[in-house]
């Protein structure tokens, strides 16, 4: 009966991951970024928040494993390939912990670290649609949200970003995913 139970789970899980990757290549992808704005201090006494905006080429931080691995791309394909790429991780992610869900020969405690994980990887996931869905409602025509614990990269597509509109945007994220301000980075591409 066990079996049965982690058997319909694991269809269900694969089948959320077809679904999400169908929507995310059917909603756009945005392009190379321009800017990169990071919060340095969004201490909530009033509404006053620091923003430092500066070219992304300026920018010091060394590109994370995602970025590294995209081709250069102009307008919407970015952003849909950022997605997919994205999904393909948490897919191969998601794989590896059912592949030890369906091991008869894994442990009671492997067992529930590999559905918590799993838990969590569906959690952040779904959690970076909803912010997505929330910023193309602030005006923009696409985001993409990766949450790389515990920073988190939004990419939004803009001509430009204000100072207003990052600060909206690092707020928004840090009210979603309750991170620090400091650990959001904010980019935008046309």
């Amino acid at each position: 009966m066990s079996m049965n139970k982690q058997t319909v789970w694991l269809v269900s899980m694969l089948t959320l991951m077809v679904v999400l990757s169908a929507y995310y290549m059917v909603t756009g992808p945005i392009e190379p970024t321009n800017q990169l704005v990071e919060g340095e201090d969004l201490a909530t006494n009033g509404s006053e928040v620091k923003v430092d905006i500066k070219p992304l080429e300026q920018a010091t931080e060394a590109p994370t494993a995602q970025e590294a691995n995209l081709p250069k791309q102009s307008g919407d394909d970015y952003f849909v390939a950022y997605q997919l790429q994205r999904n393909t991780l948490r897919q191969k992610m998601t794989e590896e912990y059912m592949n030890v869900l369906t091991d008869p020969k894994a442990s009671k405690e492997q067992l529930a670290e590999a559905e918590e994980k799993i838990e969590q990887l569906v959690k952040v996931d779904n959690a970076e649609s909803v912010l997505e869905e929330l910023i193309r409602k602030e005006g923009f025509p696409d985001a993409v949200v990766v949450s790389n614990n515990p920073n988190v990269d939004v990419v939004v597509q803009s001509k430009k970003l204000s100072n207003e509109q990052a600060v909206k945007l690092i707020t928004l994220v840090k009210q979603q995913l309750n991170v620090s301000s400091n650990q959001i980075s904010v980019t935008y591409r046309q």
